[in-house]
Order: C-alpha cells, then sequence, then structure tokens
C-alpha cells in the first residue's frame, strides 16, 4: 500500500524496513498512517519473504504520538463512532505486537503517546542517546491508549509503569536502558536494530512466531487492555478538563 508518511523497504533478505516518513511534525500519526498502518501491517504479516520486521522514524525522531490535527477531527463524534475509531486505530499496535516474525524498533529521539506504544510492541528496541520515552495523557486528563498500559507494565513493571503513567515525565536514553524500555543504547540505533534483525530472520519462521506466542502468552491479554482503555478513553474525551488541557497542549505544541 502506498502510504503518504511511510516507506516500507527491503534493505536485506528477509527483512523489512517500515519508517514514519513525517520528520516535519516528528512523525505525529495524521489521518492517512492512522487510517494505512493496520492495512500495511497486515500486508507484510501475510507476506513469507518477511521474517523479520524493523520499525524506525525519519529525521531524528521515531514517533510523536498522534498529530494534533487528527485529534482534533475526532471532535464531536458520538461515543459510538469514538469506539469504532479507537478500534480500528489502536489495532496498530496489537497487529505489532503480535507480528509472526520478530520485530525491532530503532528508536531516535521522541517516542512519546502512540509512538511509545510502537516501541513497546516490538521484542527488541534499540535507542540513540536521544531515545526519549513519554506517556503524556494525564496532562490532558486521558487515560494511557494504544496499548501502553499493558505494553509499559509488561516492559518495566506494574509499580514503574504506574509511577511514569502518573507523572507524565520523560524517560531519556540511560533511564530507559536500566529500567527496560530499551535494550541497548547506540549512536546509530536504525544500522544497529538492522544488524540484530539478520540473525533474527534466519530463525526457523514457525518456530519464532511460535516462541513469540508462548512468551505474550504468559501475561495478562493485550485485547482485554485495548478493550479496558477504549471505555476508559471514552469518558475521558467528553469530560470539559480534556477539552480545556487538550487546548493548553496544543497552544504549548503549536509555539515551539
Amino acid at each position: 500500500m502506498d502510504i503518504q508518511g511511510l516507506r516500507v523497504t527491503f534493505p536485506a533478505d528477509g527483512i523489512a524496513l517500515l519508517e514514519l516518513d513525517r520528520p516535519h511534525r516528528r512523525n505525529a500519526l495524521d489521518r492517512a498512517l492512522l487510517d494505512g498502518l493496520p492495512g500495511v501491517l497486515t500486508g507484510l504479516a501475510a507476506d513469507d519473504r518477511v521474517r523479520a520486521l524493523v520499525v524506525s522514524g525519519r529525521g531524528g525522531a521515531f514517533c510523536a504520538g498522534g498529530d494534533l490535527d487528527a485529534i482534533a477531527a475526532s471532535d464531536g463524534e458520538s461515543p459510538e463512532e469514538g469506539r469504532a475509531r479507537m478500534e480500528r486505530e489502536f489495532a496498530t499496535a496489537r497487529l505489532l505486537l503480535e507480528f509472526r516474525a520478530p520485530t525491532v524498533a530503532a528508536v531516535d529521539g521522541a517516542a512519546v503517546g502512540a509512538g511509545m506504544a510502537l516501541a513497546l510492541a516490538c521484542d527488541l528496541r534499540i535507542g540513540s542517546p536521544e531515545a526519549v520515552f513519554a506517556s503524556p495523557f494525564i496532562r490532558m486528563a486521558l487515560v494511557p491508549d494504544w496499548g501502553v498500559s499493558w505494553l509499559l507494565a509488561r516492559a518495566v513493571g506494574q509499580a514503574r509503569a504506574t509511577e511514569i503513567a502518573l507523572s507524565a515525565r520523560k524517560v531519556a536514553a540511560e533511564e530507559a536502558l536500566r529500567i527496560g524500555l530499551l535494550d541497548a543504547v547506540v549512536p546509530g540505533p536504525l544500522d544497529e536494530a538492522l544488524a540484530r534483525a539478520v540473525p533474527l530472520a534466519d530463525a526457523e519462521p514457525a518456530a519464532a512466531a511460535a516462541t513469540k506466542r508462548l512468551i505474550a502468552g504468559s501475561a495478562g491479554g493485550f485485547q482485554d487492555a485495548i478493550d479496558a482503555e477504549i471505555e476508559a478513553q471514552l469518558c475521558a474525551v467528553r469530560s470539559p478538563e480534556f477539552t480545556r488541557r487538550m487546548g493548553e497542549w496544543s497552544r504549548s505544541v503549536r509555539g515551539r
């Protein structure tokens, strides 16, 4: 699929590289990406040639979360419309988490909100010294979504995940490596991610897929977390406090 703001290439045998390509917006997810990513991931998962997937962002950022214009476009939707939209959009994180082949995230710069989910849904995460994670939902009177509540707890434990989500603070590369958000910090995360993908792509595909399913099955259900997030978010987006804080957040971001 040809999606504006998205590049899919095959840099080595068996390895697909998916790059968010909206550097002028720190690779924030606009409507084209929100609508197109599930189909792209489904197509790559169905391609037997893909034995490892690397996910990255171009231009010094991984993904700054949802684009403000795309978020604003959801104003006025009914709860039913909001639920249907969230189910479509959040499926991206599930498709990445359940991708049949090994996945590696190359995190350079910001991985915020939904961008944090994209990174955490990958099997391995390689970051640059400039990598930074954040779950800023609480600042807008929202709850974590895209599976962040489940993915973050899986990566760093429940207590630390709660602190990161409630404080909305930024977690820089050094701390991210120490607590498990990153597996390595190197100056060239994409090159390192592609290098690590090579032996992963050599694994027998059925065994690799089964290994991933077994490990994922050792925790609580991801879809249960998604469903709970949607219900909580539908309540949150209808609150006056969300309207006020989202306006403040939008003005601060656009004023940078």
